[in-house]
């Protein structure tokens, strides 16, 4: 088995992902990029030629080789476990013996609490934005739909107006795994994404309803995109907080929790498979509400000045 053939059984693996489970077009992003660079440096520096050869020390010296490569542990974990993903298929396909990839330890790290905005920082936020243009009518619709209903990136850039229903402001997302929710958003949410439609309609000839947030040409709004937009916001208003196009649903979350909203309904808006994953959300509330008591509770506040 050479490297041609190794490459070859990834991209069955890739199409599995894709349209058997289907996996986001990030997601496969990852997977392909950081197996690819498994198989690369097995066969340049393992001399390995098929993957029926990769045992304990391959892992480990990936491993090694990764961290020279001055890589956060967040970043190796995630190709571990990309990897690992793959070596569960490949032994499912009987394609090798032994797994392998299940006895490497993955890096320890402490897990960093998701950064959240106050109501107070969403209002900077979108009172920067020029809503004279119609890329600012876009961008603050975008970011109102955002915080009010915690919808990922990939759901907000691939919604349809048909999947809207402004009278009882709801939408039906397909999420993670193409699992289907119903998310909520707000009157004000309602309110700019509706004036977008209108202006959308008057300034591009290719409108369609098939897409709801286009790019400055009426095509499809990519993640890249995305991220540029959020991240030159994020830098306009410099309130030392890094801001990210997730950093909305991390606010939607914490906000409902803060709210006294039971977590297993937190958990259903946010599409969340399992509650672990939502209960990061119960430290970031705690620390939040300590954050805002320490700056604002007038006891305290009187206490720092002393």
């Amino acid at each position: 088995m050479q490297m041609k053939t190794m490459k070859k059984i990834l991209t069955d693996f890739l199409y599995k992902e894709e349209i058997g489970l289907g996996k986001s077009q990030e997601t496969l992003k990852t997977y392909r990029t950081d197996i690819l660079q498994f198989i690369k440096y097995i066969s340049e520096y393992e001399e390995v030629k098929e993957f029926n050869q990769v045992n304990k020390m391959s892992f480990r010296s990936f491993m090694a080789y990764l961290n020279r490569q001055k890589l956060t542990k967040r970043t190796i974990n995630r190709k571990l476990s990309n990897i690992r993903t793959f070596f569960k298929y490949l032994s499912a396909k009987k394609i090798i013996e032994a797994n392998y990839s299940k006895l490497v330890t993955s890096p320890k790290f402490e897990k960093k609490l998701p950064t959240v905005l106050t109501s107070k920082e969403i209002k900077i936020l979108t009172e920067t934005i020029d809503t004279k243009k119609l890329i600012g009518i876009r961008d603050r619709a975008m970011i109102e739909l955002l915080y009010s209903s915690g919808m990922r990136a990939s759901e907000l850039l691939s919604l349809s107006e048909y999947l809207i229903n402004f009278n009882e402001r709801e939408i039906r997302v397909v999420g993670k795994g193409e699992k289907e929710r119903i998310v909520f958003f707000s009157k004000t949410a309602r309110e700019w994404i509706l004036k977008y439609i209108e202006e959308k309609k008057k300034q591009y000839k290719n409108y369609t309803r098939d897409i709801l947030f286009v790019n400055s040409k009426g095509g499809e709004l990519n993640p890249r995109s995305l991220r540029r937009i959020i991240t030159n916001y994020s830098k306009k208003i410099n309130i030392g907080k890094e801001i990210t196009v997730h950093t909305f649903r991390h606010s939607f979350a914490t906000y409902l929790l803060n709210e006294g909203v039971d977590i297993k309904y937190v958990q259903e808006l946010l599409g969340h498979k399992s509650l672990s994953t939502t209960q990061i959300y119960t430290r970031v509330s705690k620390s939040f509400l300590k954050e805002v008591y320490l700056r604002t509770h007038p006891f305290n506040v009187t206490n720092n000045k002393d």
